[in-house]
Order: C-alpha cells, then sequence, then structure tokens
C-alpha cells in the first residue's frame, strides 16, 4: 500500500481535534467521513469548520471560492457502518478513554476493508493496547496532531510495538500530502515527543509559582518573550549547539540538583483542581478569565499562528 492508494479518510470523534483533522484532509482534497454520535456534535462540528476556513481565506491562505469545495467533501455521518465501510485510512480522535478507544478500534477492524490503516490521535495511550482490539495490529498506528490541527502542522507518527514499517511510511507520506510535517516516534513511549517537553516544563514552572519565586504571569512573559520567541526558528537542541553543548554540560551540572523532579503532581496543583480553580472551563486557574478574555487569548493566538503559516507559505 502507498499514500497514493488513500482517497477516502474517515475521521471519528468530531469534537475538539476531530473537526480540525477532518478539516485538514478535506483541503487537501481528500473525501472525509465525520463520525459522531449526535447530530448536534456533527452539526457544531460544521460550524467550526466553516468559520476556520474563514480565517483562512480572511489571512490569504485560501480563497474564499475553496471554502465551498472543501464543505462539501466532508460527509457528516452517525452511522460508524457508512463512515467506515469505504475508507481507506481512519483517525480516531475520541476522547482519551482506553476502554472507549478499544470499543472503536474493535468495530473499525470490523466494519472497514482490511487493508485500511487504523490510526488513533492519542497523546499518551499505549498503541500496543489499543491495537490488541483489533484484527491487524501491525496496521494500527498513533496519529498525534496539535490543537489547532488545522493551524499546526507538526503530527507525531507513533510506532507501536507490532506496527509495521509500511503502516509509518504510508501514514507519514500522508500526512506529508495533506500539509503537515510529520516526524517519527520509534518507539512508543508515553507522552510521545512534545507532551513530554511541554510536561517537564510545566512541572517546573508550577514549582517556581507555588514555592513563591515569580508570578504567573511573570513566568509566562519569560516563556512568551525569552524562549518562545526564538522556537519557531531554532528547536531546543538546535539552541543547546548553538549556545554550545559544553556550556550545556557546565550548567547542567549546578541546575539539575535543584530542578522539580517530582515523580507525582505536586499538592499544590492537586489542591487548585480540588478548589475548582480547573482554568477556563471554571473561570479560573493560574489566572481569572473572563468570557472576553478567554476569546482575546484564543483570537491572539491563532492570528500568530495564521501568521506563521502566511510568512511560511
Amino acid at each position: 500500500m502507498d499514500a497514493t492508494d488513500v482517497k477516502t479518510v474517515s475521521v471519528i470523534g468530531a469534537g475538539l481535534m476531530g473537526h480540525g483533522i477532518a478539516q485538514s484532509f478535506a483541503q487537501a482534497g481528500y473525501h472525509v467521513y465525520l463520525r459522531d454520535i449526535k447530530q448536534e456534535f456533527l452539526t457544531a462540528a460544521l460550524e467550526r469548520m466553516n468559520e476556520n476556513l474563514r480565517k483562512l481565506s480572511s489571512a490569504d491562505l485560501i480563497q474564499a471560492d475553496q471554502i465551498g469545495p472543501t464543505m462539501s467533501r466532508v460527509s457528516p455521518t452517525l452511522d460508524l457502518k457508512e463512515a467506515l465501510a469505504n475508507s481507506d485510512f481512519v483517525i480516531e480522535a475520541a476522547t482519551e478513554d482506553i476502554n472507549l478507544k478499544k470499543t472503536i478500534f474493535a468495530d473499525a477492524s470490523k466494519l472497514s476493508n482490511d487493508r485500511t490503516i487504523l490510526a488513533t490521535n492519542t497523546s499518551g495511550l499505549p498503541i500496543a493496547d489499543i491495537a490488541k482490539a483489533t484484527n491487524r495490529r501491525g496496521k494500527v498506528i498513533g496519529t498525534h496532531f496539535w490543537n489547532p490541527p488545522f493551524l499546526l502542522r507538526a503530527v507525531e507518527v507513533v510506532k507501536g510495538e507490532e506496527t509495521t514499517e509500511e503502516t509509518v511510511r504510508v501514514t507519514y507520506e500522508l500526512l506529508k500530502k495533506i500539509g503537515k510535517r510529520p516526524v517519527v516516534v520509534k518507539r512508543d513511549v508515553p507522552g510521545q515527543i512534545g507532551i513530554r517537553i511541554l510536561y517537564a516544563m510545566l512541572r517546573e514552572a508550577m514549582s517556581l509559582v507555588e514555592n513563591g519565586v515569580a508570578t504567573p504571569e511573570d513566568i509566562d512573559t519569560v516563556v512568551r518573550e525569552a524562549l518562545g520567541s526564538r522556537f519557531p526558528v531554532v528547536g531546543v537542541l538546535e539552541l543547546a549547539d548553538l549556545s554550545g553543548v559544553d556550556l550545556v554540560l557546565a550548567v547542567s551540572r549546578r541546575l539539575f540538583k535543584d530542578l522539580d523532579n517530582s515523580p507525582q503532581p505536586s499538592k499544590f496543583l492537586q489542591d487548585m483542581v480540588t478548589d475548582g480553580r480547573t482554568g477556563i472551563k471554571n473561570s479560573k486557574g493560574f489566572y481569572d478569565w473572563t468570557p472576553a478574555g478567554i476569546a482575546a487569548t484564543i483570537k491572539r493566538r491563532d492570528d500568530y499562528l495564521l501568521k506563521l503559516l502566511h510568512d511560511s507559505s
């Protein structure tokens, strides 16, 4: 099987990630079945896709007359059999519940063609465990998209214990064909690449707040204005080379023993959740949030990502 053999793609789950993944394939010319369990979820997904496409058009990343044809390539459905019967490549984008994913994959392996690749958009659940629910373990693979998937190009292609090299190759090539920048995670470790690095940074940032070293606002300013401003053009390991690996070693000898290396989430973080400070869903977390503030932050993020895409196109 080659990536050129893939004509129809199915996305199972139309929520936060699923609608953007479906949109990415539809923009690239693929017929996409988008399946969910309630019509209201599908309706909301189509509305969000339309909104996303209008954003891309306003940023001159697509033509306005491409919106209609892109949307016409998406077939929303409540029928799992309809979604899978003619699919060449399936991406499951349900919530991070291992039992739910196993159920979806068990059904997908029965309802799809034997040659169809089955991918999961998990950021941490073991690919091998999900594959065991199927009749084709070699064709099960991880494809971890990042939010928002219609703007972020990186996708982690995660090789499970029994995933074949052909499955990895086809998945990698297919993602390149839709304009993504896939990377291969050779070993299925918890958190893969990006989540591991992100949570190492989060653990240290939360420790600095907990120990009164700095405020959330000041920590985020340093991340945005010192670290983040370079990362779009220089990766963290490129930065190490530019700084000097010998300097990295010297700083590591002094600093590593003082960094937070707690094996469990801190009491500080657990207390935040107990107190209901869960972030934007509860209007308070490290920051206090208003609806206007949430909308402004998301707009600022999306506008920046749209500019990055425009400048690199």
